[in-house]
């Protein structure tokens, strides 16, 4: 029996991600495998950077990461480039995009092509929904692996397809909801403000998902993104949803 920690866009939640690493250490879980976006958000990437060092995982690039390193123009991108070190820029650059993981897992941020593209989301003018199963085994047809992780939309979901395959997001350790803008103005809300990660277990031919959900100060978290000027943000955070005045459906 093998057990892996699976998690991602911590975005900068320090208090977050310490939350979630003590749970994995109190499982005895030595295997853990991050999908990207660390640093980037309303809160702490240096200090994100510090906790990531000092714990070893598998890790790829998301979206955010790669944002950071071609200096793309984010409201809040140069409060985070400048906490970052030269150490933390060069560890980005270090990883890979996707990942496999003992033939079981297929690791990526967005979906196996991209890190900004949604795998099991569909963006329309009527709101955010999943994908159907037709849609989502052709979208992973070259995919060996049994089960495929991503991350990126930041809501936890596990998906079982008709050919045997399981995607799985384990949701977002650092920002529970967040607002899209692409085609169209979207919401992407995980309705809780807990730190989230997934545990799987693959023993044999059986695999399992465990979708954990952590308790931690997210009204710290809130008033310091609240102190970087993130309104939107704290918001987030101490909710997991997005607040009336900014419903989008």
């Amino acid at each position: 029996m093998k057990q892996y920690a699976i998690i991602s866009d911590i975005h900068g939640n320090s208090r977050a991600l310490t939350a979630v690493l003590s749970d994995i250490k109190s499982r005895g879980i030595d295997t853990i495998i991050n999908l990207g976006d660390f640093f980037f958000g309303a809160l702490e990437p240096e200090a994100t950077a510090e906790i990531l060092r000092k714990h070893p995982m598998i890790c790829i690039t998301g979206n955010t990461d790669i944002d950071i390193l071609n200096n793309a123009e984010k409201e809040g991108m140069a409060r985070v480039q400048a906490d970052l070190t030269g150490q933390s820029l060069e560890w980005l650059r270090s990883l890979p995009k996707t990942t496999s993981v003992d033939d079981v897992l297929f690791v990526c941020h967005g979906t196996p092509e991209s890190d900004n593209e949604y795998l099991l989301e569909k963006v329309t003018e009527h709101g955010v929904f999943v994908y159907n199963d037709e849609e989502l085994v052709a979208k992973l047809a070259g995919i060996k692996e049994r089960v495929i992780l991503c991350g990126h939309s930041h809501v936890n979901r596990v998906i079982y397809l008709s050919n045997g395959k399981m995607i799985v997001n384990p949701g977002s350790v650092g920002l529970p909801a967040y607002l899209g803008n692409a085609q169209y103005r979207f919401a992407m809300e995980s309705m809780t403000p807990h730190a989230k990660y997934a545990i799987i277990t693959v023993d044999g031919d059986d695999i399992a998902v465990n979708q954990v959900n952590c308790p931690y100060d997210w009204n710290a978290a809130s008033e310091a993104a609240r102190k970087n000027g993130n309104e939107n943000a704290a918001k987030f955070l101490l909710y997991g949803r997005m607040p009336k005045a900014l419903r989008v459906n």
